[in-house]
C-alpha cells in the first residue's frame, strides 16, 4: 500500500469468531489492497486464545480488539466503527477474500457520488463460478435475498448498477452516512446480534435519502456462513426473528397484514431447512410478533412498500 496523501483513507473492519484459516486468507487479501491507505481492525468475539495469538503473530499490522463474550456481528461491527476515524469503512466477513483493487474501486465510486451511502463489489462463491451476492433485494415472501444469487459469474453485469441495499459481506460504507442515521453512534442495531442487521441498516439509510451501488469490477470471493453453519438452529431462529423485526420497523403495517400469508410461509421454509428441530421455530418466533410490532410502532417515515422488484434468491 502506498503512502501517497491523495489516496482514499479506509478503515477495514473484520468481525471474527474462530475463523481459522479463512480469517487469515481474508487478512492477507486486505494486506494486498492497492490504491488506498488502509488500516485493518479485527474485532474478535471471544475466539479461542490460540486464534488471538495467531492473529497477533500472523497479521501484526492489524489492530486486534478482543472481547471476552460474543457481541454478535452487529455489536462487534459497531465497536470497530466506533474505534476508527477514516471517512470510508470497509466491512469484510472473516471468510471473504478480496481482489487487490477491491477497496480502491469502491472508494472511487463513492467519491464520484456523494449521495451513495455504500458500495459493494461482485461477491462470488469460493470457487469463483457463481455469484454469491451483488447486493440486497426482496422476494415475494418478504425475505431479503442476495441480488443475482446463483447466477453464472461470467454473466454478471460489467457496469455499476444501483441496488436496494448492501450486504455487509464486503461493503465500503461512507462514515458520514452511518453517522447521519446512527442512534447514539451505533450504525447497526446490536439487538439483531447476527443476520438482517445489514438489511435493516440499508433500509434506514434509504429512508434518509441515501443510495447504494454495486461495482462489478470489484471482485471478492466468499465461503459463506462459516460461523452460522456451526449452530444451524440458532441461525434459523435469528433469521426468522430478525426478518420480522426488520419488517415491522421499516414497512407500513397495512403492507405486512396484506401479505401476512406469504410472510408466515417463509418461516415454515426455515423449519424444513433445519429438520425436526425446526418445529420449535414458529413456537419461538410467532408469539414474539406482537411484541416486535409494539416496539417498532413509533419508527418514523416507514417505507410504503417493498424496496424494489424481487430477484432470484436462495
Amino acid at each position: 500500500m502506498s503512502g501517497s496523501s491523495h489516496l482514499p483513507d479506509v478503515d477495514a473492519i473484520v468481525v471474527n469468531r474462530d475463523g481459522g484459516e479463512a480469517l487469515f486468507r481474508a487478512l492477507a487479501s486486505l494486506e494486498r489492497q492497492r490504491g488506498v491507505r488502509l488500516a485493518v481492525v479485527v474485532v474478535d468475539n471471544a475466539s479461542r486464545q490460540a486464534e488471538r495469538d495467531a492473529i497477533a503473530n500472523s497479521a501484526p499490522a492489524a489492530r486486534l480488539i478482543g472481547f471476552s463474550r460474543n457481541l454478535g456481528f452487529a455489536g462487534a461491527a459497531n465497536e470497530g466503527i466506533a474505534r476508527t476515524r477514516a471517512p470510508f469503512v470497509l466491512l469484510v466477513n472473516n471468510d471473504a477474500v478480496l481482489e487487490p483493487e477491491y477497496a480502491a474501486r469502491l472508494a472511487a465510486r463513492l467519491e464520484l457520488d456523494e449521495r451513495l451511502a455504500a458500495a459493494q463489489g461482485l461477491v462470488l462463491s469460493a470457487d469463483g463460478r457463481r455469484i454469491d451476492t451483488a447486493g440486497l433485494d426482496w422476494n415475494g415472501r418478504g425475505e431479503a435475498v442476495p441480488v443475482l444469487w446463483g447466477e453464472d459469474a461470467s454473466h454478471a453485469p460489467r457496469e455499476p448498477f444501483e441496488i436496494s441495499g448492501a450486504s455487509a459481506t464486503a461493503t465500503l460504507y461512507r462514515r458520514e452516512a452511518l453517522e447521519a442515521i446512527a442512534p447514539q453512534g451505533a450504525a447497526f442495531d446490536d439487538t439483531f446480534f447476527a443476520y438482517y442487521e445489514d438489511v435493516d441498516l440499508s433500509l434506514r439509510l434509504r429512508r434518509a435519502g441515501w443510495r447504494f451501488v454495486c461495482v462489478p469490477s470489484a471482485v471478492a470471493r466468499h465461503e459463506g456462513s462459516r460461523t452460522g453453519r456451526r449452530t444451524p438452529f440458532r441461525r434459523a431462529f435469528w433469521l426468522a426473528r430478525n426478518r420480522w423485526r426488520t419488517l415491522f420497523r421499516n414497512f407500513e403495517g397495512r403492507l405486512i397484514l396484506h401479505d401476512l400469508g406469504p410472510l408466515l410461509r417463509a418461516d415454515l421454509a426455515h423449519v424444513r431447512e433445519v429438520g425436526w428441530r425446526g418445529i420449535a421455530l414458529p413456537l419461538l418466533v410467532w408469539p414474539r410478533l406482537p411484541l416486535l410490532a409494539f416496539r417498532s410502532r413509533d419508527e418514523p417515515s416507514r417505507l410504503p412498500g417493498w424496496p424494489g422488484p424481487a430477484r432470484r434468491g436462495p
